[in-house]
C-alpha cells in the first residue's frame, strides 16, 4: 500500500487560513505556511503549483467561512427576525469576529481571480421579494442602498471604532430600513414573525 500523506491539501489549506486569521495577507507565504504545519515547503509546492494557486484555494475557504457564519446567524434567529436583517447581522459580526478574513476578502482587493463580493445576493434578493412583497427590479434597487449601510457598519466594527451590542446593531440596520421605506414605499407584506409579535420593523 502507499504510504499515506501526512501533509494533504486539506491541511495547508487549514494552515493558511491560521496564517491569515492570525497575521494577516502580507504574512501568507511558503514559509509561514510551512511553519504552521511543521514541514518543509516542499510538501506544499507538491500540492499546489504556486503560491497564486494557493492563494485562490485560500480565498474559496474563506467565502466558505463566511457563508457558514452568516447560514449560522440565520438558523440561529429563525422564527425570531427576518432573514433580510439576518443577512446584514451576520456580515457585520464576520467583520467585527474574523478581522483579517473580511480585509481579504473585502478591503485588500489583492485575491487571485475574480470574486463577487455579495456572495450571497440571488439568495437575498429572493428573500426581500418573499418577505416583503417587492418585486424583484425594487428588491435588487433596495438592497444595494442597504448594502452601502451594512458595509459601512462592519468597516467600522471590523477597524474597532464601532461597538454594538447585538440588539443595537439590529436596531441599526432596521433603522436605516425604515428610512428607505420613504423613497421604495411600505412593503405589502411583513415577515411571519413580525406579523405574531407585532414587531415594527
Amino acid at each position: 500500500m502507499p504510504a499515506v500523506k501526512k501533509v494533504t491539501r486539506e491541511k495547508i489549506v487549514d494552515a493558511a487560513v491560521r496564517v491569515l486569521q492570525e497575521d494577516g495577507y502580507s504574512a501568507v507565504n511558503a514559509r509561514s505556511v510551512a511553519k504552521k504545519l511543521d514541514c518543509s515547503t516542499q510538501p506544499i509546492y507538491s500540492e499546489f503549483r504556486n503560491m497564486e494557486e494557493l492563494k485562490a484555494a485560500l480565498t474559496a475557504r474563506a467565502v466558505e467561512m463566511h457563508e457558514k457564519r452568516v447560514r449560522d446567524f440565520l438558523r440561529g434567529h429563525e422564527g425570531s427576525d427576518s432573514r433580510y436583517s439576518g443577512y446584514g447581522m451576520g456580515f457585520v459580526k464576520f467583520a467585527a469576529e474574523e478581522k483579517q478574513l473580511f480585509r481579504w476578502l473585502y478591503l485588500d482587493g489583492r485575491q487571485p481571480g475574480p470574486y463577487q463580493n455579495d456572495m450571497l445576493l440571488q439568495e437575498t434578493i429572493q428573500v426581500i421579494v418573499e418577505e416583503f412583497g417587492y418585486t424583484e427590479e425594487v428588491a435588487r434597487r433596495f438592497h444595494q442602498d442597504m448594502v452601502y449601510y451594512t458595509y459601512g457598519l462592519a468597516i467600522l466594527a471590523n477597524t474597532d471604532h464601532l461597538h454594538l451590542t447585538e440588539q443595537e446593531l439590529r436596531e441599526a440596520l432596521r433603522r436605516e430600513f425604515r428610512a428607505l421605506l420613504s423613497l421604495y414605499g411600505k412593503p405589502t407584506k411583513l415577515p411571519e414573525f413580525a406579523v405574531k409579535a407585532g414587531v415594527e420593523l
